[in-house]
């Protein structure tokens, strides 16, 4: 139902076009004098807005005024203070509280409604307020007194008597004329026009309601679809990483709107993904630089494969990829001590295993892991097989080289066929030339073992000219006699080796 003040602006905005089609039919037409002043730019109107830049500064300051207090209003509103906003022309919104009102009584329960315009313009100043009105506090509840003192009873004013009352038209002794707008109208244009403003002004607010709505669904497709999306992504990338217990926390992260690269940060920080890669933590303490997942991935992938070519199964194990990782070895070097393991300690001679065993204290089962350690130095571990090759070499020949002599001889690079045809020679001569080194003690320098190696790996003079000098002194004193040739002992070591 239209209110007085409906009508009474409605009454204003016919009056005022019936005023200015009268005031354009009746004014006579004077010719303009045109001028020229000095107007600042700052304040001429845009012919296509007709807005001056001036306006359009302050409309928009009026308008993020106008949207904090609108905010400031909601707020009130959300903590249960109902409040008015009114826009005086000639001054700034501003925010008026509803009062309290006071208790009901035996006849009637007191509140307040907001009276009169809420905005004001320069022909109407005037603006509303907070009016106290009274309800019955008994009987239906379609029973309502207007602002007005006017008794209303299911919509229509009421005729007869109500609580000892007599009513007219819902006029009782109550009632208060308010002015022009105070009695409803009749007239079937004004209450037309009326109309048409309210269904625009609900359309408008319906539009205005569909649109949040449709920019809300959007807004939660598009989160969805991006949660969505990092799930998808996440969980394959994080499978592929063996951590397939972690999709429950990626999904939960994704649905709260965590980016991927958030999600990612904050999985990093998790045990199960500080557990998988472990041997990062070990490179940052020996500073090294940490492995991406996928460079993680790759090695230990280039590790099995090579540890499995070899059937090396038993150190195919997170254990030992891990300490691969964390010393930073490299393909090549892990080939290099497999097939060192593999084919010259596992698969190698009973008597190398046996020196390998008698010089450094190693046990059978720990041979190959020992030469897999990647704590242990490579070249110490190649030199320490190379060293029970050439003690394995001299005890096929029935002789003992000591751990010493073997690692010397091996440090110099002579290899395991090299040390078997060396000491092969060295025992075909040693046994002669040490039977003279007894005979001729204390007269000639003995020539044992030490001189034999010296003189077949390391081609030493002095060593040889001991030799000779052996035979050349049997040769003098047996002349003829000794079963011993001329050249026997001479002829056995040289080129030999």
């Amino acid at each position: 139902m239209a209110t007085p003040d409906d009508i009474a602006e409605a009454k204003r905005i016919a009056n005022a076009r019936k005023m200015a089609q009268t005031a354009v039919a009746t004014t006579p037409v004077v010719a303009p004098v045109v001028t020229t002043p000095t107007v600042d730019p700052y304040y001429v109107r845009d012919p296509k807005t007709g807005l001056s830049p001036a306006q359009v500064e302050a409309n928009a300051a009026k308008a993020d005024a106008l949207k904090n207090l609108e905010a400031t209003a909601k707020a009130a509103e959300a903590s249960g203070q109902e409040v008015k906003i009114i826009r005086p022309y000639d001054g700034p919104a501003q925010i008026i509280p509803k009062p309290t009102p006071p208790p009901a009584d035996a006849n009637y329960r007191y509140d307040y409604e907001w009276v009169g315009a809420s905005v004001s313009t320069e022909r109407n100043p005037g603006l509303g307020k907070w009016k106290l009105v009274q309800y019955p506090n008994a009987g239906p509840a379609d029973w309502m007194f207007d602002s007005n003192g006017m008794l209303f009873h299911k919509g229509k004013a009421f005729t007869g008597t109500y609580q000892g009352v007599n009513y007219v038209d819902g006029k009782g002794p109550g009632y208060k004329e308010s002015g022009s707008g105070s009695k409803p109208t009749t007239d079937q244009a004004t209450l037309d026009l009326i109309k048409s403003l309210q269904d625009q002004l609900a359309a408008l607010g319906a539009g205005n309601q569909q649109a949040a709505i449709n920019k809300a669904a959007e807004e939660a497709a598009a989160k969805k679809e991006k949660a969505e999306n990092a799930i998808a992504v996440l969980t394959d990338r994080f499978s592929r990483y063996g951590l397939t217990s972690l999709v429950p926390k990626i999904r939960e992260l994704a649905i709260a709107g965590a980016s991927e690269s958030t999600i990612t940060l904050q999985l990093q920080e998790t045990e199960e993904y500080k557990t998988r890669f472990k041997a990062n933590e070990d490179r940052i303490k020996k500073g090294l630089r940490v492995l991406e997942p996928s460079d993680y991935l790759n090695i230990e992938d280039d590790y099995r494969q090579i540890l499995r070519a070899y059937g090396l199964r038993q150190f195919d194990t997170d254990a030992y990829v891990q300490q691969f990782i964390s010393n930073d070895i490299s393909t090549t070097e892990l080939s290099n001590r497999v097939v060192t393991a593999v084919q010259r300690v596992q698969n190698a001679d009973p008597a190398i295993l046996a020196t390998l065993r008698g010089y450094y204290g190693i046990s059978d089962n720990d041979l190959v892991a020992y030469v897999l350690d990647p704590n242990q130095q490579f070249q110490k571990i190649e030199r320490q097989v190379a060293a029970a090759e050439i003690g394995a070499a001299a005890g096929l020949q029935g002789l003992t080289a000591g751990v010493t002599v073997a690692e010397q001889l091996a440090a110099q690079g002579v290899t395991k066929a090299q040390a078997q045809k060396g000491y092969a020679t060295i025992a075909d001569i040693l046994p002669t030339a040490e039977k003279l080194s007894d005979i001729y003690k204390g007269t000639l320098d003995e020539y044992r073992q030490s001189e034999a190696e010296q003189e077949i790996f390391n081609t030493l003079a002095s060593a040889q000219r001991k030799r000779r000098a052996l035979a050349e002194r049997e040769i003098a004193t047996f002349a003829g006699g000794s079963g011993l040739s001329k050249t026997a002992l001479d002829q056995t070591a040289r080129g030999s080796f």
